[in-house]
């Protein structure tokens, strides 16, 4: 991907990012988290559609879904307050059925990861997301955990908008003084990229699938990289939204999820793709959901 805003960041030779080191920091504690891989059975009950709780869980969901009824939502910030009155919904749900008891400690493991997400989604200084993944491991491992194991055509059909969520993150970091990556990192700074990213923009604003079908061949054909893959894999995305991969959006997404793990092994890595320029984390949202 390229080097880190801030710290030392070289390329590795399979195109990931070599950081510095962790820095310090931490992250809020509780009986919240679960990996949803520590959960048994192979695909989790990843939708969390049965046991005694199932049904607070899924008014969770679908609080939660509700932050983006508009398809604009991914692509742009939603405001502090919302996040907070849908978290707060969900908790008071979650609470009164007995969610965060012992005995539950082991269930619904995506939608405590989202609950988790959302809170640092609407966290008070951004600053303190810079480096999230990299200074909490409780965190960054079952989110690397969703990224890279768990097939998306299977996340798709839990409709948890964990991209979503993740997109809030790396929208709130763009309100941060120096939040956003370097050009060298994006690959930006030249005719190609910024052509492309233009008109990737003004595709997203007025919902033409072809038109970021088209942009994104465009930019796929010149061959340009600059040595970064998130124009590339921004790109790959795009055009999983085009009119003419309707019928191959699982194909699309197994494609991604593989160009991931290329890219993004650790939470340093998902650090630095979560503060792109790129419209990344929306587009993967838009598919995903619309794959559901």
């Amino acid at each position: 991907l390229g080097a880190a805003p801030a710290g030392s960041a070289t390329v590795g030779a399979s195109g990931g990012i070599s950081m510095g080191g962790p820095q310090p920091g931490g992250g809020p504690s509780g009986g919240m988290m679960a990996d949803p891989a520590q959960q048994g059975d192979a695909t989790m009950d990843l939708a969390c559609s049965s046991g005694p709780r199932a049904a607070a869980w899924g008014a969770a969901r679908e609080t939660f879904r509700s932050l983006f009824t508009d398809p604009a939502a991914s692509f742009q910030l939603i405001s502090r307050e919302a996040i907070a009155a849908a978290l707060e919904k969900a908790l008071a749900t979650l609470k009164a059925a007995g969610a965060f008891t012992p005995e539950a400690a082991n269930e619904c493991g995506l939608g405590k990861l989202c609950l988790q997400l959302l809170s640092f989604a609407s966290i008070e200084d951004p600053a303190a997301l810079m480096q999230l993944f990299s200074s909490y491991e409780p965190l960054s491992s079952p989110v690397l955990t969703m990224l890279l194991d768990i097939p998306w055509v299977a996340l798709a059909v839990t409709k948890w908008p964990f991209f979503g969520l993740l997109a809030q993150i790396d929208q709130r970091k763009r309100h941060v003084p120096g939040g956003f990556n370097n050009d060298v990192v994006d690959g930006l700074g030249n005719p190609v990229g910024d052509t492309f990213l233009a008109d990737l923009n003004a595709a997203i604003a007025a919902s033409d699938g072809a038109a970021l079908e088209k942009a994104s061949r465009t930019f796929l054909e010149s061959g340009s990289t600059e040595g970064s893959a998130l124009g590339p894999i921004t790109a790959m995305a795009a055009q999983a939204m085009g009119p003419s991969a309707l019928e191959q959006r699982d194909a699309y997404l197994q494609a991604l999820q593989e160009a991931f793990r290329q890219v993004i092994g650790n939470g340093a890595e998902l650090d630095v793709a979560l503060a792109t320029k790129w419209p990344l984390w929306g587009l993967l949202h838009a598919i995903v959901d619309s794959t559901s």
